[in-house]
């Protein structure tokens, strides 16, 4: 199983999520042009920048990730914001995203609760690994709009373009796999299956071994 950030416990202050190309240049001519060979895939690149390490929980949860991680040998889940998705206006007017416990008032045994979603989209049928556009469903959802994101398992896209009479949602980068009929396209809480982007990122340097501000960069895992 794949661990994830805990946003909760080691927020960043500041996040960058973004699809760096993959080109290729050759030299310039004598005229002054350069030819310009690009893939339609591009990777996930991500940041976050001044991680708020503060108390013994943070520092703990920082060095464990570092060893389960072990520099770039294994994946985490790096989560984005459910800011600027396409939920109901009144998910948060009526709570709908708060945490519950169980129906005795309790949590599970690590203290967490339960958390449903509010954003219901599905494949309406099967699209191949590569694919670019797929055809969904729109059970429950605000409107789609161009730069959101949802994620397919534990894979990262962003759409491109969405037709509301017919269906069709373009997106890149192209699909990591192949998708099946009648799966979820998780707007809610969508997530990259990445690695960090060098054996050190998660180097921990606390001022007065109290507290620190790291930033961690993170690189698709393709």
């Amino acid at each position: 199983m794949t661990i994830r950030w805990p946003v909760g416990v080691l927020p960043p202050q500041n996040v960058a999520f973004d699809i760096a190309p993959r080109t290729l240049a050759g030299p310039s001519s004598v005229s002054g042009k350069t030819q310009v060979v690009s893939s339609d895939a591009g990777i996930w690149k991500a940041t976050f920048s001044n991680v708020l390490v503060r108390n013994r929980n943070s520092i703990l949860a920082h060095r464990s990730i570092s060893t389960l991680l072990e520099g770039r040998l294994n994946p985490i889940l790096v989560p984005l914001c459910r800011g600027y998705q396409p939920a109901l206006a009144e998910a948060d007017e009526y709570e709908l995203y708060d945490r519950v416990p169980h129906s005795d008032e309790t949590p599970f045994s690590d203290t967490s609760l339960y958390q449903g979603g509010v954003i219901s989209v599905i494949a309406r049928e099967a699209a191949p690994v590569r694919a670019v556009s797929m055809l969904v469903d729109v059970e429950v959802a605000g409107d789609i709009q161009p730069g959101q994101h949802f994620s397919v398992e534990e894979r990262l896209y962003r759409v491109r373009s969405f037709d509301s009479d017919s269906g069709e949602l373009t997106f890149r980068p192209p699909l990591r796999e192949a998708v099946e009929d009648g799966a979820r396209l998780n707007f809610d809480d969508p997530v990259c299956r990445m690695r960090l982007a060098s054996d050190s990122e998660l180097d921990l340097e606390l001022a007065m071994r109290k507290w620190g501000s790291p930033t961690v960069n993170f690189i698709e895992d393709v």
